[in-house]
This record gives C-alpha cells, sequence and structure tokens, in this order.
C-alpha cells in the first residue's frame, strides 16, 4: 500500500528499532501513533518526526497491561481517526543463560514480548475487520525460528517462538480477508538494547545491522501493492 496518510501504530517506538521505523515511514508520509512507556523518549522522537514535517502523536502505554492498551487504541482513533498498520515491535531480553535467568524476567517475558503483542492485535483487529483492509506486522527475531542456537536465552527463544506460532494462526485465520499479517524475523540489531544488559561489546560484533538498514526492510514490505503479500521475511547482516 501507499504509506501517504496511512496510520501506523508502532509499539516500542520510543527507542531502538521501533524509532527507526518511526522515522522511516514517517519520511514516507505515514502518520504515526508512537507507543511506549517512558514519556520523555516518547516527546523527543515526536518532536523529530513534526520538526521534520511529519505527523506523530505519543501514547503512554505498557503493553502487559490490556486495560493500557484498549485505552490507548481508542486514544489513537480518537486523534488521528483510523489505524491502518499496526508493528508490534516492543520488547524485552536479557543475556542472561538458562541457570542465571530469574523468574520475574521470564513473566514479564512473556507478558510484553508474547501477550502484550497478542492483546494489542486483538483490541486492533475489529477495526480491521470493519474495515476490510490493515496490515498486522509482527517483528519476532530470527530467535522466532532456530531451534539450537539460542542456548543462552531459552525464555526469551520461548517467547518469539510462541510469536510465530501465533502469526501464522492469524494469518491463517484472516486468508479471505483483506488484512495483512506479516512475520518479521531480524537477526541482531545495533541498538542500546545490548547496553541495556550491560552488552556494550555488542556494537563491534560483525553481525550487527543497522537499527535504520532493517527499518528500510519494514518500509519495504508496507510500500508493497496490496495484491502483493508479504508473508514473512527473514533478514541478517551479509558477513
Amino acid at each position: 500500500m501507499n504509506l501517504k496518510n496511512k496510520v501506523v501504530i508502532i509499539t516500542g517506538a520510543s527507542q531502538g528499532l521501533g524509532k527507526a521505523i518511526a522515522y522511516k515511514l514517517s519520511h514516507e508520509g505515514a502518520k504515526i501513533a508512537l507507543v511506549a512507556r517512558t514519556e520523555k523518549l516518547l516527546m523527543e522522537v515526536k518532536n523529530r518526526i513534526v520538526n521534520s514535517g511529519g505527523v506523530a502523536e505519543y501514547f503512554i502505554c505498557d503493553i502487559s497491561n490490556n486495560q493500557q492498551i484498549e485505552k490507548t487504541v481508542q486514544d489513537i482513533l480518537n486523534k488521528l481517526g483510523k489505524i491502518d498498520i499496526l508493528v508490534n515491535n516492543a520488547g524485552v531480553w536479557t543475556d542472561e543463560n538458562l541457570e542465571k535467568e530469574h523468574p520475574e524476567y521470564r513473566k514479564r517475558a512473556f507478558e510484553v514480548n508474547t501477550l502484550g503483542h497478542i492483546n494489542f492485535t486483538y483490541t486492533v483487529l475489529p477495526h480491521f475487520q470493519d474495515q476490510n483492509s490493515g496490515h498486522i506486522f509482527n517483528v519476532i527475531s530470527n530467535a522466532g525460528l532456530l531451534e539450537k542456537d539460542n542456548v543462552r536465552w531459552k525464555s526469551y527463544a520461548a517467547t518469539k517462538h510462541a510469536m510465530t506460532g501465533f502469526t501464522k494462526s492469524l494469518r491463517d485465520s484472516l486468508a479471505k480477508t483483506k488484512i495483512q499479517v506479516t512475520g518479521f524475523f531480524p537477526g541482531g540489531i545495533d541498538t542500546n538494547l545490548y547496553e541495556n544488559v550491560g552488552r556494550q561489546d555488542a556494537h563491534n560484533q560483525p553481525w550487527m545491522m543497522k537499527a535504520e538498514d532493517v527499518a528500510d526492510c519494514v518500509a519495504f514490505v508496507l510500500n508493497r501493492p496490496n495484491d502483493v503479500y508479504v508473508e514473512s521475511l527473514i533478514i541478517s547482516k551479509k558477513m
């Protein structure tokens, strides 16, 4: 679809890949609904978009809280009038191995990485069904495909495998509609996610992709003609 004047919700939009996607899609003419927990960071992203001539509004929401999701979606409809695309991007991660993983992290990981995205999808879906159009774009991770390589991050990988299954099931359920569902499986991305868990060394790894390059891939999929369906996209750094 042509992104001009399309309303795009991006969760986890205050930093990292979500922020890069927001800037890229705004540049393509979309109106951006920025969703995250930290108001200061959301304001910075919104201001940059607006100062560049784009349209953006921000909405403070913890996607692990379904009541907040419902309120946020209604607020977006009130402010921007419609919803055309949902980018489920928010996520949490830790670099601890299986023996050191804290139970509270496991709980939080599933609440955000899996249930948060599922609940956000089901809150937006009735609006897509009413208009018989829309695009659900799930940023998952190659951890949602790999079975042997994610030795250290068992719970994280489990949340991503769950999202892979949900994405496939949802796509099948909506196959006879004009609502598209895409699963996006990027490899490592050079963002502050690694710094947040004490992995400053990750920035120097040859397998890391730039967030801006990954955002270009997101825009590529969302810009496809309506009769071209990208069911899934797997990307990694060319070594």
